[in-house]
C-alpha cells in the first residue's frame, strides 16, 4: 500500500503539469424544450442546452445523467439529455442531428466515434450553436473539449500500477472500450510509450489492440481467449469501466488471483468485490458527473461572450485553475481507488 501512495503522489504531481452510485435503470431525462422559467442569461434569452452521451442505460452514463440533471436544478437552466441505447455511433450521429434540428443553443457531447461525428458537429458550428466535448482532446469541429487529465498523465499511472503488480516483467495487452474511441486508444498509447521507457521486461503482445467494446461480459471473455493465445500473459492493461472489472471475473475464474493482473478506470461500485479479495489492487478514476458540469459551466460562459483561458474557474473541483491546451481545458481531477478507500466514492 505505501508503493501505491507514493503511485498516487506521483500521479498528482504528473497531473499538476496540465492538468462512474450503483448501476440503475436511466433516470428520467430532462424536458425537451426550455421552459419558458428558464433565467436568462446576461441579458440574453435562456439557452436550450443538449447533452449527448455516448450510450444511456450503463452504470458510467446514468451516473453523468444524474449530475447534468443535479446541474439543471442548481442552476435553473433546462438540459435535454440524450444518448443511444447502445454504443452506435450512427445511432449517437442521428441523435445529435434531430438535436441540432431542434434549434439548441448549446450542444455537449462525449463522441463514440470523434471522426465520424465531425460533418455533424461543423454543421451544429456553422449554425452558432456552442459545442463541448469531453474525451474528444483531438476533434476539430468543437469550441472545447474538457478533460480530467491529460493522455500522458492518465497513461503513465495506469502503466506504473500494472507494472508494480507484474514487478517490472511479463507479457501484457493493452484493452479498450472500442477501438475508434479516441481517449481510449490515446491512454494506451501513452501507457505502451512509458513501459518502453521505463519498463524493458515487460513485453506488449497480440497482433492488435484488443476491445471489450464496453461491455464486461465482452471484457472476461477476451481475456479468457487471449490467456489461451498466450500462456505467459500477466497483465491487463485496460481503458474503459468495462474492462477490469471483466477481466478481474476472468482472473478470478481461473484461479489466477496474484498472478495475473489487470487495471483500468472502472466504478468502485462495480469492482468493491474485486478489490476486496485482491484480484484487483487499485483502479483509476474521476468522476464524468463533476466533468459534464464544467462542460456545461464552459458552454455557459461562452454564450456570455466571457473568454476561457488559462487559469479560468469551471466552477468544480479540480477545476478551479484549468489548464488550455489548444481547444482543450485540462484539470486536474484524478482519483486513485484502493480497498481502503473505495467506500469513500459513491460512483
Amino acid at each position: 500500500m505505501k508503493k501505491f501512495l507514493a503511485l498516487l503522489l506521483a500521479l498528482c504531481t504528473v497531473f499538476a503539469l496540465c492538468a462512474c452510485g450503483q448501476p440503475a435503470a436511466a433516470p428520467a431525462a430532462a424536458s425537451e424544450a426550455a421552459p419558458a422559467t428558464a433565467p436568462e442569461t446576461e441579458g440574453k434569452k435562456a439557452p436550450v442546452i443538449a447533452y449527448c452521451a455516448p450510450v444511456v442505460g450503463q452504470a458510467w452514463w446514468d451516473h453523468v445523467q444524474k449530475g447534468v440533471e443535479k446541474w439543471s436544478e442548481e442552476t435553473g437552466y433546462e438540459v435535454i439529455y440524450k444518448g443511444p441505447t447502445d454504443v452506435d455511433a450512427a445511432a449517437q450521429i442521428q441523435i445529435m442531428t434531430d438535436l441540432i434540428n431542434q434549434g439548441i443553443d448549446i450542444l455537449c457531447f462525449s463522441p463514440v466515434d470523434p471522426a465520424a461525428c465531425e460533418p455533424i458537429l461543423k454543421e451544429a458550428r456553422e449554425k452558432g450553436i456552442i459545442v463541448i466535448g469531453t474525451e474528444a482532446s483531438t476533434m476539430e469541429n468543437m469550441d472545447y473539449d474538457v478533460e480530467a487529465f491529460n493522455n500522458e498523465g492518465i497513461g503513465a499511472f495506469l502503466m506504473k500500477n500494472l507494472a508494480e503488480q507484474m514487478g517490472e516483467e511479463g507479457e501484457y495487452v493493452t484493452m479498450v472500450g472500442d477501438l475508434t474511441n479516441e481517449s481510449n486508444n490515446n491512454w494506451a498509447d501513452a501507457a505502451v510509450k512509458y513501459q518502453q521507457e521505463h519498463y524493458p521486461n515487460m513485453t506488449l503482445v497480440a497482433d492488435k489492440r484488443v476491445a471489450s467494446n464496453f461491455d464486461a461480459e465482452k471484457a472476461y471473455s477476451v481475456v479468457k481467449e487471449l490467456k489461451q493465445k498466450y500462456p505467459n500473459l500477466k497483465g491487463i492493461l485496460g481503458t474503459s469501466s468495462f474492462d477490469s472489472p471483466g477481466a478481474a471475473r476472468a482472473i478470478s475464474e481461473m484461479g489466477l488471483t496474484g498472478k495475473m493482473f489487470a487495471i483500468s478506470v472502472a466504478l468502485p461500485s462495480e469492482t468493491s468485490n474485486y478489490l476486496e479479495d485482491g484480484t484487483l489492487k487499485g483502479i483509476a478514476l474521476w468522476d464524468p458527473a463533476i466533468s459534464a458540469r464544467c462542460q456545461l459551466n464552459a458552454a455557459l460562459k461562452l454564450f456570455n461572450g466571457e473568454e476561457i483561458k488559462d487559469g479560468t474557474d469551471l466552477g468544480e473541483t479540480g477545476y478551479n485553475s484549468i489548464k488550455v491546451e489548444g481547444k482543450v481545458l485540462v484539470g486536474d481531477a484524478a482519483i486513485a481507488i484502493t480497498k481502503d478507500n473505495y467506500k469513500d466514492y459513491n460512483l
